[in-house]
């Protein structure tokens, strides 16, 4: 909970929220919550030990008075008090806690107050850290959606239509920055009928680094069985090599992983709340989602390295004639909405081709092409 009266300003970007003590309350008091998503695994210590090499830098006259490492909201926590100065010389205390939710993703709390002002400054942040918690209670709404959607995935016929390979351009504020390829193929798995597919998605910036996701796997058509192993690679000019790895399986509800990133392995197992699709297996799901009937459909999905899933809210409309690139077609228009994001927009062609995503306010595009086009620098 907020501190009672404090004032509040407009937050942006990763900030959730920013507090300030009003006048004759506790001296220089603010605090703030940041979210923080990463392009890779990482662990607390890794970000503990990032935070106490940056410090003394990135805080004028740094001086620790005290950290620990206990538990928020039933997440692990570290928690550093110490003592700096800002840019006018005034002295002042932070009470600073990176809270991990999992493994890409964490929130920073810090409360700053006057330097002798520490003792109610840390009380504050206790009683802050004391009603921490992260996610939304379930709606029996998006729940109903999602097992609607289940349902409407196991029950679709069979597509062979959908095999074979796909490639796309990936388009980045106006430039080519990208592409991905997709391989799907009819299978039996486990004794059942289902597919295999493969997944490449190359990036790169305007920096020269890149990042290269490539999955492999299985899975039933009724999704009661999948199998993901997924690899990526990021590599930059000033930075050292990241390579991260995890081969994970959800079979009847149980989710199991083996997880390798910063020279350790992690094995994960946890009970998958029903109807949740592992990441890749995602990308034919929503092919198969654009063939069905034009409604409100819900798709939960569990990304690689996570603990917790996200779902998409997705929107069909029928199939119509659609100008696009100057073109005019037979498209599928769908609007798909992640959690906490804008919604992307979709076009699936009458065969459940991926024409094009679009990311919010166009910065992010996604297009179908030859395999010349999407190579092509």
């Amino acid at each position: 909970s907020l501190p009672v009266g404090w004032e509040t300003s407009k937050s942006s970007g990763q900030v959730f929220f920013r507090v300030q003590a009003p006048a004759g309350t506790v001296t220089d008091g603010a605090a703030w919550l940041r979210y923080h998503d990463s392009n890779h695994p990482v662990s607390l210590a890794f970000l503990t030990e990032n935070f106490r090499s940056h410090a003394k830098t990135e805080y004028p006259g740094y001086e620790q008075a005290s950290e620990n490492s206990t538990p928020v909201g039933g997440f692990p926590a570290y928690r550093c008090v110490f003592f700096a100065k800002a840019k006018d010389g005034r002295e002042l205390v932070f009470v600073h806690t990176v809270i991990q939710r999992q493994l890409q993703e964490y929130f920073i709390l810090d409360a700053v107050a006057a330097r002798r002002e520490k003792d109610r400054i840390v009380a504050l942040a206790d009683k802050m850290l004391g009603t921490f918690r992260s996610g939304l209670t379930p709606s029996r709404d998006r729940e109903g959606r999602i097992a609607r959607t289940a349902a409407t995935l196991k029950a679709a016929p069979a597509r062979p239509g959908l095999a074979g390979t796909q490639w796309h351009e990936l388009i980045v504020a106006k430039r080519k920055l990208g592409w991905q390829k997709s391989v799907l193929r009819e299978a039996r798995v486990e004794g059942a009928p289902g597919w295999e597919f493969e997944v490449e998605l190359r990036q790169e910036d305007v920096d020269g680094g890149t990042r290269v996701d490539a999955a492999k796997g299985s899975f039933t058509a009724d999704g009661s069985v999948q199998h993901v192993d997924f690899h990526r690679v990021v590599e930059t000019p000033k930075d050292p090599r990241v390579e991260v790895r995890e081969s994970a399986s959800l079979i009847k509800g149980e989710y199991r992983a083996m997880r390798e990133f910063l020279d350790m392995k992690v094995e994960k197992k946890f009970a998958a709340a029903e109807g949740t699709i592992l990441g890749d297996v995602a990308v034919t799901m929503r092919r198969l989602l654009a063939l069905a009937p034009p409604g409100k459909y819900a798709l939960r999905i569990l990304e690689p390295f996570r603990d917790f899933p996200t779902v998409e809210e997705w929107e069909i409309a029928p199939p119509g004639r659609i100008r696009v690139d100057g073109v005019e077609r037979e498209l599928v228009t769908a609007l798909a909405t992640p959690a906490r994001q804008d919604p992307w927009e979709y076009l699936f062609e009458p065969d459940g081709t991926l024409h094009r995503a679009k990311g919010p306010k166009g910065v992010m595009i996604l297009r179908h092409c030859t395999e010349d086009e999407a190579r092509k620098r």
